[in-house]
């Protein structure tokens, strides 16, 4: 039990770690946020392929808020 507890807590850091290399680091006074939603599927499709299909559909899902804010970005407010 407390070997498959270790593990998962390493994975899990592993993860967030990859996860905070992806993300580039935003302030609060940034104007501007851009994701690169090619690179972000590339490696979720690398990841799956290795296996680790959480990561991967981390990922996917950061890809996918990323298409779906520019999707919802309106026009003028004016």
């Amino acid at each position: 039990m407390l070997r498959r507890l270790s593990t998962a807590a390493v994975a899990a850091a592993i993860a967030g770690g990859a996860l905070l290399a992806v993300a580039p680091a935003q302030s609060a006074s940034a104007g501007t946020i851009t994701c690169d939603v090619n690179a972000l599927r590339e490696q979720a499709y690398q990841l799956r392929s290795q296996g680790d299909y959480d990561q991967a559909n981390a990922l996917d899902a950061q890809a996918q808020a990323c298409e779906d804010a520019d999707s919802n970005m309106g026009g003028s407010w004016g």
